[in-house]
């Protein structure tokens, strides 16, 4: 723990807040304890029971699991009629590395507004970041000299990997033939997905939030993604092959993943349900689909939403490497024994 870092990070919620407050967005304290959490296959929660006496007759204990995030119970909240809120508060993930940017409770920053696409977040996102780093005086990181760069997928597979990605959508056989002439391996049971995050992950996000000899940080909006890495977003209607989804990168970090969101019951049923078999074929937990939320879509109108880490952005403007130097009590200091 960095006591200086831990003080920074207790500057950035404020203004965090302050911002979002400003722009007349209301904070949400949505549950972090939930009957149904997310449904996604890559995403572990961390599970629990509650008692309660007056249950008895049907059952005294009750599974429960901790948020991956907040998203369910807030798009429930538009559906409600809210048009702009946030919720800035602790989320949990189980099973993911203690590898320096990330941490089983961490801090997640979502925004949700009606009437809005992946404009809007990118811009809600720029700006806010702008704010933070100028009113902390941090002018040193390129976040406030220059406009976030924005590219499509497609842009940056055939700027960094030289890979002409739409002839290769939904054809697997094609892609693993490109994935093997990039020198990898693979594998009988490889997904599609799973090929491009070979070359993705290896030769495009390693550049994604830089500028091109590494010396300054480029923030860089990454968006339509193909359509199978999105089961919550809208398909792009000027092209169903991809997904209207954005993620953010500042020099080596992922900060943000937005979605314009998909307000279709069910064709959002159809997606959770291969979610589900495919944490089935991982060989992990299932759980029911969360009813409530299928009912509410089509009440939640035109949306988008942004999850936002909060830990990470605090890393960058501390210019710390680890999430453990800039949250009170790590994992690693919660859990790992001291040496003697």
């Amino acid at each position: 723990m960095n006591l200086e870092n831990v003080k920074r990070r207790s500057q950035v919620i404020k203004r965090i807040r302050a911002f979002f407050d400003d722009q007349g967005f209301l904070e949400m304290h949505t549950p972090r304890l939930v009957a149904l959490p997310g449904q996604e296959p890559h995403l572990d929660p961390l599970w629990t029971e509650v008692h309660s006496p007056s249950l008895q007759a049907t059952s005294y204990k009750l599974q429960a699991g901790l948020i991956t995030s907040p998203e369910y119970a807030m798009k429930r909240l538009l559906a409600e009629g809210l048009d702009k809120i946030y919720d800035l508060g602790s989320c949990f993930r189980d099973g993911e590395p203690w590898d320096g940017t990330h941490d089983p409770e961490f801090l997640l920053l979502e925004w949700y507004r009606r009437d809005a696409g992946l404009e809007e977040l990118m811009k809600d996102t720029e700006e806010m970041i702008r704010y933070v780093a100028s009113s902390l005086l941090i002018t040193h990181y390129s976040l406030l000299s220059q406009p976030f760069r924005r590219l499509t997928v497609s842009e940056a597979m055939k700027q960094y990997a030289n890979v002409d990605l739409e002839p290769l959508l939904d054809d697997r056989e094609a892609l693993a033939q490109v994935v093997i002439e990039h020198g990898q391996t693979v594998q009988p049971t490889d997904t599609w997905d799973d090929l491009f995050f070979k070359i993705f992950l290896s030769e495009v996000e390693p550049s994604l939030g830089w500028n091109d000899d590494r010396t300054a940080f480029q923030p860089t909006f990454l968006y339509n993604y193909p359509a199978s890495m999105a089961a919550l977003a809208r398909k792009d209607s000027k092209d169903q092959r991809f997904a209207l989804r954005t993620e953010l990168y500042i020099g080596d970090l992922e900060l943000a993943n937005g979605f314009a969101e998909l307000a279709d019951p069910v064709e959002q049923r159809k997606r959770f349900q291969e979610e589900r078999e495919l944490r089935r074929s991982l060989g992990k937990n299932t759980w029911p689909l969360d009813e409530r939320f299928l009912k509410a879509l089509p009440s939640m109108g035109n949306a988008a939403g942004m999850a936002f880490g909060v830990d990470r952005l605090v890393m960058l403007l501390a210019g710390a490497s680890s999430i453990n130097d800039v949250i009170p009590f790590s994992a690693r200091e919660k859990f790992v024994p001291e040496e003697e």
